[in-house]
């Protein structure tokens, strides 16, 4: 049987007129034998005219007759529509987290489609959000902008807005908008006369700021951010909240040199990750724990070293690439210049390049740790070069902190030569990117 496609949830007296006069042609039907022998031939032909609207008790003797449910031809809908779409947004949400935004772009397109289609504004607007992610993932950054905003204009739960919310700080902060990245999370979290947030929202929320707020050399904002966040999953939030909020205050104790309890929460949080047998994070954890181990005083290469033949060798199971890889070899390039081997620490960050992608922080963080390893080797020039491409990058990204420290490194290889005025300047841009914010970039 045909089923006609009507736009809304709740089909007006028109719609009804039409699904009923067309559902009763196609059964072959006339009225006559549709309305017998309950009902007057009239009474049928009052509603294909749309001049009268059946009781409940008609719709579904109509609809016995007709061999469809009473919700369809009250509606339009097709029983069971929203259940299935649903089990197919879960779909979207596994491959989400296995990190295959292509196929979770896909299975969503769809249920988007069809849940439109039948007015189902709830699960349309979950589903932008879901597509949204997914392009994210995909580094298609301006679209999954484009998702989640129509997905905020949706009819979400407060719980999905925060998600979306989130995803949208996450999309502007990967093109650099740290300002309003910080803002749409701010906005959000303040939002009066809407009732308690879920605790696992407000920590995947906070854990948002305490990377942006370190992005952009905000130390105090970003302990207050994982402070809260760390209340908030302990509240109650979902196992991989919680291993989100363990690692961010790791960070923020490693910032402030309380390198013991740094070390703590990063192994609660890679213990944890390891429980939930979810291999990418957990070589993103190894690789984590290896970062504050090298930022540990004094650093802890061997450690180091240990942990990230540990990433590495869950990656190669998993036959990654991208991003997680390049993320190793910058460790590993840290690790090599502490064991004073310079040409080596090189090789390693022309492979982080390689592997990096679209993710502009990390790629300055290496160029950043290749500059260091250039100036060691005295190849000033390509220091110098590595250091300004760092700082430019930094820079558009409102990642203050260490877009200065490019140009102090600049300002004393300018020195080591002899050129006082180009080390002077260079320290002075030092001082204008710890000066206030920039405008910021919008996508």
């Amino acid at each position: 049987m045909l089923l006609r496609q009507i736009p809304n949830l709740y089909s007006s007296g028109v719609e009804l007129a039409a699904r009923l006069r067309d559902l009763r042609e196609e059964a072959g039907l006339t009225k006559t034998a549709l309305a017998h022998p309950r009902y007057t031939v009239s009474y049928v032909s009052q509603i294909e005219a749309g001049k009268r609207k059946p009781s409940h008790e008609a719709l579904g003797f109509f609809a016995g007759k007709l061999g469809v449910t009473t919700e369809f031809l009250g509606t339009g809908v097709p029983e069971d529509l929203e259940e299935s779409l649903r089990y197919q947004l879960e779909e979207v949400r596994r491959e989400i987290r296995a990190g295959r935004g292509e196929e979770a772009a896909r299975v969503a397109t769809p249920v988007i489609a069809q849940a439109e289609q039948y007015g189902l504004r709830r699960v349309h607007a979950e589903a932008l959000s879901a597509l949204g992610r997914a392009r994210l993932l995909l580094g298609q950054v301006r679209t999954s902008v484009d998702a989640f905003e129509e997905a905020l204009e949706g009819d979400l739960s407060a719980r999905e807005a925060g998600i979306a919310v989130r995803g949208l700080a996450d999309a502007y902060r990967s093109v650099g908008d740290l300002t309003y990245a910080s803002e749409v999370v701010e906005s959000f979290l303040t939002r009066k006369g809407e009732g308690p947030l879920d605790p696992g929202v407000v920590a995947q929320l906070q854990i948002v700021l305490v990377s942006i707020y370190f992005e952009r050399g905000d130390v105090l904002r970003a302990e207050r951010a994982a402070r809260r966040a760390l209340a908030a999953a302990d509240e109650g939030s979902e196992p991989e909240v919680r291993v989100g909020a363990y690692w961010h205050a790791s960070r923020v104790l490693a910032e402030a040199k309380r390198w013991d309890e740094a070390l703590d929460f990063a192994t609660r949080a890679r213990i944890m990750t390891e429980e939930l047998d979810d291999t990418r994070q957990s070589a993103r954890l190894h690789n984590a724990y290896a970062y504050i181990c090298l930022e540990a005083e004094p650093p802890r290469a061997d450690e180091a070293a240990i942990h990230l033949d540990r990433a590495e060798a869950l990656l190669m199971d998993l036959s990654a690439s991208g991003a997680d890889l390049a993320y190793v070899h910058t460790e590993r390039a840290r690790v090599a210049l502490l064991r004073s081997r310079p040409d080596e620490a090189v090789v390693l960050c022309n492979l982080g390049l390689a592997e990096v992608g679209d993710d502009q922080l990390e790629t300055a963080r290496v160029l950043f740790i290749q500059g260091q390893a250039y100036s060691v080797l005295g190849r000033r020039g390509k220091a110098a070069e590595a250091f300004r491409r760092a700082a430019v990058i930094f820079g558009n990204h409102g990642a203050r902190q260490q877009e200065a420290l490019c140009w102090r490194e600049i300002g004393e290889l300018e020195l080591a030569k002899g050129d006082t005025a180009s080390a002077v300047k260079a320290l002075r841009a030092g001082l204008q990117a710890l000066g206030p914010p920039r405008p910021a970039l919008v996508p």
